[in-house]
């Protein structure tokens, strides 16, 4: 959620397509008709840019989202979402072509489904793709009379995929000379991925938050009432007007069109057509720093429309559904309707977890103990025993240099001078005491620190998250890793066990965070990442267990020799993938080379296989193919008594039966095993 100077009510829920559907009043829906729309700001960029004019069938789209894998029917699913004038959905045609032996299959989708309607003119069609997964990995063609031929790529059945994962794609509020000079246009860091893509295609992009940024929103026309109002207390209390509810819902869903569509950002509207997504959001999601302001803050009535109108769209333009949608569409319920986890696969090796950090967040819990308890059951249900791996995105990354010297001096600002406090002058002073947040008028850098896993409020949550990770690696023998984005520079830490410091691969304690951050946006001041790179000592976790960041920056992109040898501020992505033969977790920092220009350099940080008790030995004497096996017949044989549950009962009763039986027969056999096998049985 980084910047630097210089519940209800829900969306309507998504049916097939019977008629005109009803709009209804809400704080996100005015019921306005098309062609009259609020003035100023965004709405002269979408009129030069011919965005809203009424001309274009599809504005945004096709947009790809890879949702998982079921590995009982051998289906891949993910979703294409559309948004067209198009009052019924047009047919969907796909060919799949193996790239080993170039057998075809084609398919063809004939209905979609209709989620939602922008003022009665924007349909919101989602296509339902369920692929049959092979020996072989496949190129998938697909195109409509909507829009021209796209193609993305999915693995064999047996293979795990190869992934991107990025944050902080687009500028916050900097002057314009600044994003010219970091390539506005271009897009130079979008440019090399797909660059890389064509040479070794991505199976799925990871958003680690901020996908957009809605900064800009303060600065709109129909904003000024809460804009020129100084009084605090009258600002929370205000009452919004029908334009100001009108403006939100045009400016959140003209701003996803900007963001993602072919006409705004064609780069990146290509990498969503050729890349399934699993996104989370993340604070410029929805405005910088939500879920981290003052309880009456967040319960005004501006920010309840706000926060209306961004989960909206949202839902629909990174996830292909809306809230009351998001389980039959491969999300987790949170404790909120709001807030939606994922937990999936991507492929056999790798299990991943996004974690809502923004659903449900305040400024004293980033997640409620119901949420955590709902994702950690879903993990342990749901990921097969072949997996060696857990990649974990939370946003803002839990191993990074402690912002508490900030904190404390943000606290007191009122009374203190900070560049004296902070021992620093110059470019840091301005840092500590430059810019205020437009919403609140607090310092801009404490906003940010709140957001952090390590501050004050969230330290405990924090431990106990990493604590419950810990048990999961014990007890399933899986490597943990997370990748965090928000900071807007990129480095390496990791947890580790004292005494297992050269046998990492049977050290469940071992886990590794990935901070890339950002793929568009600019990077922090020097100033700052100097003194946290000297402040990031060590830190005792627990007992036996430190964390630490990683020195991976000798040198620079191109080829200086650096003294911040732990934080880069150079804008980066991630380029990831399972290596099979050595069983490590391989992730490539891509970093730019030149300031807005396209070219990046790697930085290799690779997570080791985690070999630890009965679930590791399993592992290392049987081969993936037949872990997998097993989780397939067990979930065949868990499909089966759902659908037949009295013929279940009754084999159960039978099994029983036979069971006392054979142990009235073989008393003595049993005593040895469980003698033999020790801990693993209790008699």
């Amino acid at each position: 959620m980084q910047s630097y100077p210089g519940q209800q009510p829900y969306p309507p829920p998504g049916q097939p397509y019977t008629g005109q559907p009803q709009q209804q009043e809400s704080p996100y829906y005015s019921g306005q008709e098309q062609g009259h729309q609020p003035q100023g700001g965004l709405v002269e960029q979408f009129s030069r840019m011919q965005l809203n004019n009424g001309i274009d069938r599809v504005v945004c789209g096709p947009l790809l989202r890879y949702i998982g894998i079921d590995y009982v029917t051998r289906t891949y699913r993910g979703s294409c979402l559309i948004v067209s004038t198009d009052k019924q959905a047009p047919p969907l045609h796909l060919e799949l072509r193996s790239t080993t032996t170039n057998d075809t299959q084609s398919m063809i989708i004939q209905e979609a489904q209709l989620l939602d309607v922008f003022r009665h003119q924007y349909h919101f069609w989602r296509y339902e793709l369920q692929i049959p997964l092979t020996a072989t990995q496949q190129r998938v063609t697909y195109q409509s009379d909507a829009f021209s031929s796209k193609m993305f790529h999915i693995p064999a059945y047996h293979d795990s995929m190869r992934f991107m994962f990025y944050s902080c794609s687009g500028f916050s509020d900097v002057p314009q000379e600044t994003k010219e000079k970091f390539g506005e246009k271009e897009n130079p860091l979008w440019c090399d991925v797909m660059d890389r893509h064509q040479v070794m295609p991505f199976h799925v992009l990871l958003g680690g938050g901020d996908q957009l940024y809605q900064d800009c929103l303060i600065k709109e026309d129909f904003m000024k009432p809460w804009t020129d109002e100084k009084d605090p207390s009258k600002r929370l209390a205000m009452d919004l007007s029908k334009e100001m509810k009108e403006g939100f819902e045009h400016f959140y869903f003209w701003n996803y069109v900007k963001n993602f569509g072919p006409k705004g950002n064609p780069v990146v509207a290509k990498a969503y057509a050729s890349i399934p997504s699993v996104n989370m959001w993340d604070d410029h999601d929805i405005i910088d720093g939500y879920g981290s302001y003052p309880a009456d803050m967040q319960n005004s009535n501006c920010f309840k429309v706000l926060f209306a109108n961004a989960c909206r769209f949202y839902y629909l333009f990174q996830h292909h559904t809306t809230m009351e949608l998001a389980s039959s569409h491969g999300m987790l319920p949170g404790s909120l309707p709001t807030c939606n986890h994922i937990v999936t696969t991507l492929g056999p090796d790798i299990a991943f977890l996004a974690l809502d950090c923004r659903g449900e967040r305040t400024k004293y819990d980033i997640c409620r103990p119901k949420s955590y308890d709902i994702v950690f059951s879903e993990i342990r249900r749901a990921i097969p025993p072949s997996v060696k791996h857990l990649l974990i995105v939370t946003g803002v990354p839990l191993i990074y240099p402690r912002l508490s010297t900030f904190e404390n001096a943000m606290e007191g600002m009122a009374t203190f001078n900070l560049a004296t406090l902070a021992g620093k002058t110059g470019a840091l002073g301005n840092v500590i005491g430059g810019s205020l947040n437009k919403w609140n008028g607090d310092p801009e850098l404490l906003d940010d620190m709140n957001d952090h896993w390590t501050a004050g409020n969230h330290e405990l949550e924090r431990k106990k998250f990493i604590e419950k990770l810990q048990l999961y690696a014990r007890e399933k023998s899986v490597r943990v890793s997370f990748l965090g984005g928000d900071v807007h520079c990129c480095g390496a830490g990791r947890l580790y066990s004292k005494d297992m410091r050269d046998k990492e691969e049977g050290d469940p304690f071992f886990m590794v965070q990935i901070i890339s951050s950002a793929i568009i946006n600019v990077p922090p001041p020097q100033a700052l990442l100097t003194v946290l790179n000297q402040n990031s000592k060590y830190n005792t976790f627990n007992g036996n267990v430190e964390e630490k960041m990683y020195k991976i920056f000798t040198k620079s992109p191109n080829g200086n020799v650096r003294q911040n040898t732990k934080l880069m501020g150079a804008r980066n992505y991630c380029a990831g993938y399972y290596d099979e033969e050595k069983g490590t977790m391989n992730f490539w920092i891509q970093a730019e080379k030149v300031v807005g220009q396209k070219g990046t350099m790697g930085y290799l940080i690779d997570a080791p296989k985690l070999i630890f008790g009965e679930a590791g030995r399993r592992q290392a004497t049987m081969s993936k193919e037949q872990l997998l096996q097993e989780y397939v017949e067990r979930q065949r044989r868990h499909r089966l008594q759902r659908r037949h549950p009295l013929h279940s009962i009754q084999q159960h009763m039978m099994q029983h039966h036979d069971d006392q039986e054979g142990q009235q027969q073989q008393h003595h056999h049993f005593q040895h095993l469980h003698h033999h096998v020790g801990g693993f049985f209790k008699q």
